[in-house]
């Protein structure tokens, strides 16, 4: 079999930080012998990757184009939640002013109170989202399959 120079290349990050087979790893160091300059640049390589590991969060424009969508998208989320716990506070006060003549007025205030008091914590949520935790998870404007906020 006639291994290229570009089959090497895509397996030298494997081969630096040691996730390749035996196998592999000799077939890495089989083309080494025979292709010595190509050696000296994947000894270059490999030092770099032991200066700075490779960070498997990208830092591309794309990425921080994704990273402003997704603030939008969470306060977006966190806005409606808000628009939803202000409805929902609005049900328990109407109640209690129609039954306010009745020993139960003050349950649908109360409710009306910590359901508004929520709307108003989403809403300041709002004002400076980050996708990331726990609260945008809640109101459904995260992706499960994304990675937790690191510290």
């Amino acid at each position: 079999m006639n291994v290229t120079r570009d089959v090497v290349y895509d397996l030298l990050p494997g081969y630096f930080s040691g996730e390749v087979t035996d196998d592999t790893r000799r077939l890495v160091e089989d083309f080494f012998t025979r292709d010595p300059e190509f050696s000296r640049m994947a000894e270059r390589f490999g030092a770099l990757l032991k200066e700075r590991p490779l960070d498997r969060e990208a830092r591309t424009e794309a990425d921080a184009e994704k990273r402003v969508f997704d603030r939008a998208r969470a306060r977006v989320n966190l806005r409606i939640a808000a628009g939803i716990w202000a409805t929902g506070a609005l049900f328990p006060f109407a109640i209690a002013v129609l039954v306010r003549f009745s020993r139960f007025w003050p349950v649908g205030a109360i409710t009306g109170a910590v359901f508004g008091a929520a709307a108003l914590a989403m809403w300041g949520m709002s004002l400076s989202p980050h996708p990331e935790t726990w609260y945008t998870a809640f109101t459904g404007s995260q992706d499960w399959k994304s990675k937790p906020r690191r510290a």
